[in-house]
Order: structure tokens, then sequence, then C-alpha cells
């Protein structure tokens, strides 16, 4: 992931080891440039504009992060209130331990190195994404993958293989302000802008029809993609989806389903964080960008809000604790826990209203039953979408591809499978 470091990480050797990198493929955004992106080392061409790009994290970056990290200051906690007042201060020290002295940066660097990594200029800044190529008898499909906060390419790490065997080629991006994509350098980039970013690395790596999932974030950006730009999108496949907006409803929507109590609670946590980072991310951005433990705290917090399982489950029969760790080191190491999160304020209290355009491509809607959010019933967004097909897999949550990635990919090429 790429790099956190400050100054004293910048000189003598690092700067040396990276200056091919840089004149390859300029990596102005990251803090410093501690990637090689040789395309020697990849195997296959680099797209116009986009070469293959390669994670060499400096130790000296690991070395600030484990001294940050011993350098905490714990808050004192006289009584265990476990996950109701926030994140689980027992489950976040043990995490914490296990990520100082068990997690192994080098064996998960080493895998990471093992996908296909591109990185270049699309729309004026620098994009990141990760590709599989098709296998099996059916003729390659180009699929593009977006996920969310706090999500990642990661997210995709289970699914994507299971996706590539049966036939389809993916592109697994890191959004704008995300990961190793570029941070902005100007206001305005919210879901809409990242449509027409998404649209243009579609078309750079050659793909001019393509279907589209998205969760999260994904889904809004997604949706607009398939909007704007039907004559390119062939399908849409969502985890997420809002009621459509009044200006295309023949009568009010259905009311939602009525959720587990758990869940209630769960949709609670979710939302209090989904304001404060709308409306002040820059004031949280200062603490999260500065400690590590105060990082991983925020991004823990939300894989156990939204994720399937019961009030009093252990999360790590969801998740592994090297996924999630690895999550946060995608934030931590290139210093993005500010810019992915300005997304919020960008799009819920800066962007000027535009007009909803119903999608007309065919779209499919996967409601996992764990979700928090939930999102819309079938009946509510119906008139926003031309729905073909509405599943609701049973085990699952916000994370699907992450926690039931044999679920989520069979739901995901069983739709295109119709299309492509």
């Amino acid at each position: 992931m790429a790099a956190r470091f400050r100054e004293v990480c910048v000189r003598r050797r690092d700067v040396l080891r990276s200056a091919v990198a840089i004149a390859a493929a300029p990596l102005s955004s990251i803090r410093p440039a501690a990637f090689m992106a040789g395309p020697q080392d990849r195997p296959g061409p680099a797209q116009p504009g986009l070469r293959p790009f390669r994670l060499d994290v400096p130790g000296a970056a690991i070395q600030d992060l484990h001294r940050r990290i011993d350098a905490t200051r714990w808050p004192e906690m006289p009584f265990d209130t476990g996950w109701t007042q926030g994140t689980n201060d027992g489950v976040l020290r043990d995490l914490v331990r296990y990520w100082r002295h068990g997690y192994d940066w080098e064996a998960v660097q080493a895998g990471l190195n093992r996908l296909t990594h591109l990185r270049g200029p699309v729309g004026g800044e620098a994009l990141h994404c990760v590709t599989y190529a098709g296998a099996g008898e059916r003729k390659p499909f180009p699929l593009l993958l977006m996920s969310g906060w706090p999500g990642s390419f990661l997210e995709f790490i289970h699914a994507a293989p299971r996706l590539a065997q049966a036939g389809w080629d993916l592109v697994v991006p890191s959004l704008p302000g995300y990961g190793f994509s570029d941070v902005p350098r100007e206001p305005g980039m919210n879901t809409r802008s990242m449509a027409g970013r998404m649209h243009a690395l579609m078309q750079a790596l050659g793909h001019e029809r393509y279907g589209i999932h998205g969760s999260d974030w994904g889904a809004l950006v997604g949706t607009i993609q398939a909007a704007e730009h039907g004559e390119s999108v062939v399908g849409l496949h969502l985890t997420l989806a809002s009621a459509a907006p009044a200006a295309l409803r023949t009568s009010e929507p259905a009311k939602p389903d009525p959720v587990r109590p758990d869940q209630r609670e769960r949709d609670n946590g979710w939302r209090a964080g989904n304001t404060l980072q709308s409306a002040s991310p820059q004031t949280l951005g200062y603490a999260l960008e500065d400690s590590p433990v105060g990082c991983l705290s925020w991004i823990l917090m939300r894989y156990w809000s939204q994720s399937d399982h019961d009030a009093d489950a252990d999360l790590w029969q969801v998740f592994s604790r090297d996924d999630v760790l690895t999550t946060a080191m995608l934030y931590w190491l290139p210093g993005r826990m500010l810019s992915s999160m300005r997304l919020y304020w960008e799009t819920f209290t800066n962007a000027a209203p535009a007009p909803f355009r119903r999608v007309t491509v065919p779209t499919a809607y996967a409601r996992f039953q764990g979700a928090v959010p939930l999102g819309a019933t079938r009946e509510a967004m119906a008139p926003a979408y031309n729905l073909v097909r509405y599943t609701e897999p049973p085990r699952g949550g916000h994370f699907a591809a992450l926690e039931q990635p044999e679920a989520f990919a069979t739901d995901v090429a069983g739709f295109f499978a119709t299309l492509a």
C-alpha cells in the first residue's frame, strides 16, 4: 500500500529506488513515491496511459507504523460497554496486538503483488485498478466491480477469482481519493464525477461495452454510470439500492421491510458515522490520518455495524483479521482516510441538485438479508430501474463479496450470463 511516510522516508535510497517508477508512471499523490511501478516486473502488455504497478513499501514505513502503535494513548475504560457505544475496546486492543506482533505485512504485500495492478492518468489524475483475466469455456466479457467506504479492491479478493474462472474479465478500481488512486486536486469529485471517471477508465482499458457491479458508493456511481452511458453498459448489478426519487414515482414507495432488532441498533451506528463524514470529514480526518489505532477503530466499527451476524457474535467468524487489517493498511499507508471520506461531503453536502435519469439498462438487485443498511425494497426501487432480476440471499451483509464470496459470485455471474 502506498506510503504514509513523512519526509524522512523520502530521502536517500528510497528516492533513488523510486526514480524510475516516477518517470514511468507519476505517483505525485503518494507520500512519498514508495511503490515500484516497473513494467518489467509485471507480465502482459500495458494499456495506453496505464502502466503495471507493483507494491514496494519501505521498511521505514512499517517501522513508523509500529512506533505509532507503541505510542498509543489508550483511553481509560473502567467498565465493558461491548459495541453499544462504538468500537468494542477488547476486540480493538486484541486486534491491535495482532497488528503489531503477528500481522505479516511482507507476506501480505507479496500476495497482493501476485495480482495484476495498473495505474496511470485517466481524466487528468492517476487511477489505480486490479484486473483479472477471464478463463474457462465462455468468451470473456468485462465487468467493472466497484465497492465503497471503507472498501477497496480487497473487498473482491475472494469473489473475483471465482468470477474470472467462470469467464469474466474483471476491472476492480480504487475510486478517486482511495487506495492507490490520486487524491482529487480540486473540489467536485462526487458520485457523478466518479461515474464519468470510471467510464473513462473502462474506455482506456479498451472495453467499449461492459457490465457493472456496485456496492455502497459503487452502487451510486454505477447507477449514474449506467444511466448516462447506457450505450456502453450492458447491465447493472447492485447489492445496495435506494428508493426511487419522488420525480420518478407514480405513488409513494412501499414501507421498508422490518429489520431484526440487532440490525436496527447497528443501523443507528452506521447512520451516525455517515452524518459525521458528510458534515465534517476534515475534522475527523486529522485524527484518523495521525493515529493508526484511531484509523483502525473507525474502520473496525463499520465492519461490525454493517455485516451479517448476531448481536453477540465473534466478528472473526465473518471476516479474517488479516482482511480487516489489510483494508486498514490500504487507507493508512497512502494516507487516504480524509480524501476517501470527502466523497460524503462532496455528494451529500456540496453537490448541486441534478435531474435523476431512469436506468433503462437491465438491472439486477441482490438484497442480502443481513446487510446494514438493508436497502430499498423491490417495489420502492422499481420506478428508477429496469429491474429484471431480484434475489434475497439469506446470508451476507453490506460487504457481501467478502462475507459470502461464493453466493455473491454466483448471483453476479447468473445475471450477466443472460446478457453477455
